[in-house]
């Protein structure tokens, strides 16, 4: 069973069509890669793929759940990291994972457990009684990471994860991720307009313009077919090739 499949997937909000005729599907422990511009549709496709916003037309399945009669089941088996996530200012980190894991409705014991697993696992434990007001950003986003492995989730959503981190940052966010993918065959499915960091953690991605999906491969097969060196002509031959 792929772990993602989506068919048809269509947003419109009025006259604006946010996302049209999405189609592909991703495999289970697989890092797959959202490439597009911001406002290229990607956090709505997330969105839908959640249940958090329903679809005009065309349908998608995560771990076999329908994400418009599933909803829910979808949401307790994933984990979501949205690209602007407020932390709730007067609280600790050990706090919000404990209310998370409460969401979930874990035993006691064994959200005690995940949660300090967690907290040392992202390297938090001497902050973890400290208030998130004041926290960096690369605090929050290993904080809102956290949180969204409190589940012990299948598949992992993450909306442009280190968009605002510094280099090394941003590299031991990658280095978290691929460790998930590797050693707990978490599926993750990474929105980002950091190609190099699409680069660095996906072998196939789907590429994202105005909504619609302009290419959907192998990182490798797509830069052969275009003759792109980087990232960055690879992107630029695709929007191209779109507008002309």
């Amino acid at each position: 069973m792929t772990a993602i499949e989506v068919t048809g997937l269509s947003k419109r909000f009025g006259p604006v069509e946010a996302a049209s005729d999405i189609r592909f599907t991703v495999e289970p422990g697989e890092i797959f890669g959202l490439m597009g511009h911001n406002g290229a549709g990607k956090t709505t496709l997330l969105r839908m793929l959640l249940g958090l916003t329903r679809p005009t037309a065309g349908s998608a399945r995560v771990l076999g759940h329908d994400v418009t009669r599933d909803a829910l089941a979808v949401r307790r088996a994933a984990g979501f990291l949205p690209a602007s996530y407020a932390l709730p200012p007067d609280m600790t980190p050990r706090q919000l994972l404990e209310y998370v894991a409460a969401m979930f409705s874990l035993p006691r014991d064994v959200s005690r457990a995940r949660v300090e697993a967690l907290l040392r696992k992202f390297d938090l434990a001497a902050a973890a009684d400290r208030k998130l007001r004041g926290f960096s950003t690369g605090m929050t986003q290993k904080v809102g990471l956290a949180q969204a492995l409190v589940n012990d989730p299948q598949v992992l959503f993450l909306d442009e994860p280190t968009s605002g981190l510094d280099p090394l940052g941003r590299h031991e966010l990658l280095e978290l991720l691929r460790e998930l993918a590797r050693e707990r065959g978490v599926t993750i499915l990474f929105s980002s307009h950091i190609l190099s960091d699409v680069e660095t953690l996906c072998r196939r991605v789907a590429v994202l313009h105005r909504g619609r999906l302009i290419a959907c491969d192998a990182l490798d097969a797509l830069r052969r077919a275009h003759g792109a060196a980087t990232m960055d002509e690879l992107y630029l031959a695709l929007v191209r090739r779109e507008a002309a």
